[in-house]
């Protein structure tokens, strides 16, 4: 069936803004554009707990969807990312002296090295999970905190061993050449995982999902669902596992087997960038999928992490986030992350936005969801 002109004209016009909206918040290594070891591209990763202070590289062999529009990854963004600083600890920052290790599925990812970064910056013991077993971001870490294993979403019996006694688990895995298609890992892998969570009690899952995904006519999803329907896939996933922790849950609560109920909190990013982080005051969180803009990586790995730290407020919940002076309606956020456009927020307002100075505050605005629409 041919496509009307109207969806080619979204299609146009997404190819047009999605440049640097980098929406979709996890590697997708098929396509990935890979910052090389050079001068001007050596990604370091200066105070990181047990790294020395050692440059690291985006591992080999892998580019992106994004390849031919992702132009902002240059030697200006690079040298930002050298330059910036150990992401700051909160006061409130999650204890690291009695907590079981945090198991990162995807680790080898842009945003999942970032999660592991986060976790061993706050000296919380990380298991940095990738099909190989080798952790690539932190070659000869020498790190006590970091634990280099092997997981393939798509292979169910490779999966209870690393979640097995963890605190959380973040999924931060997408679909790759190597490692399967939108379908098996977005998805497929995502039930898979969630599904072992559940299995051995993990007491939170956190998903790394992607802005506009509920949104099929918005310019940002119809080009990025042109590689192998990709915001199909993740909103399929999306919805999977909000219905097997609904199911979990709701026979704990009539009193099954005496377990715990269990958490889950889904993220989703708008164009991330390689900035510096900018902290939780600076952020915005939303729900309902009307509302993007940019991030850094570095923040969404904040998020992650900070997320198991408030279950009161996470669990079981979905937001958008993205910095506050950049949020925008999903129609125009494309055309406004690629000025680099600053907003003062009052030109759009979905009535769901979250601030706070501190994670505890930025988080207590949150609605479970089952309470509205997503």
């Amino acid at each position: 069936m041919g496509m009307n002109t109207g969806s080619w004209c979204h299609i146009f016009t997404a190819v047009l803004t999605v440049a640097a909206l980098l929406h979709h918040a996890t590697s997708f290594s098929a396509y990935r554009p890979m910052l090389k070891r050079s001068a001007v591209s050596a990604v370091i990763r200066p105070g990181r707990a047990g790294s020395g202070g050692d440059d690291i590289s985006e591992p080999s062999g892998a580019g992106d969807r994004r390849t031919f529009l992702t132009e902002s990854v240059t030697t200006a963004a690079a040298l930002a990312l050298i330059n910036r600083p150990s992401t700051a600890i909160a006061e409130e920052s999650i204890s690291a002296s009695s907590r079981l290790p945090f198991c990162v599925i995807g680790s080898n990812g842009r945003t999942g090295s970032e999660c592991v970064g986060a976790l061993v910056d706050r000296g919380i013991p990380v298991r940095a999970t990738s099909r190989s077993g080798s952790y690539l971001a932190m070659p000869g870490h020498g790190s006590k905190l970091l634990t280099e294993m092997a997981c393939d979403v798509t292979k169910t019996d490779t999966i209870g061993a690393v979640v097995r006694g963890s605190s959380a688990v973040i999924f931060a895995a997408s679909a790759s050449k190597e490692g399967g298609t939108p379908s098996a890992v977005d998805n497929t892998g995502l039930v898979n995982v969630a599904e072992a969570c559940l299995s051995e009690g993990v007491p939170h899952l956190v998903i790394v999902s992607s802005g506009a995904v509920t949104k099929p006519s918005s310019p940002v999803y119809l080009f990025l669902n042109l590689f192998g329907n990709i915001m199909e896939e993740k909103i399929r996933g999306e919805d999977s596992v909000r219905a097997l922790y609904a199911k979990y849950n709701s026979a704990v609560a009539k009193g099954a087997d005496g377990n715990k109920e269990l958490a889950y909190t889904i993220i989703r990013p708008g164009g991330l960038t390689m900035d510096p982080p900018r902290g939780a005051a600076a952020l915005e969180l939303n729900q309902g999928d009307t509302k993007s803009g940019r991030i850094s990586r570095v923040d969404v790995a904040a998020l992650c992490v900070e997320a198991v730290n408030y279950p009161q407020y996470t669990s079981c919940s979905t937001f958008e986030c993205y910095d506050g002076d950049t949020g925008a309606p999903l129609a125009s956020v494309g055309l406004s992350n690629i000025m680099k456009a600053k907003r003062d927020g009052k030109d759009f307002v979905s009535g769901r936005e979250c601030r706070g100075e501190t994670w505890n505050l930025l988080f207590s605005g949150l609605e479970k969801d089952d309470s509205f629409t997503l």
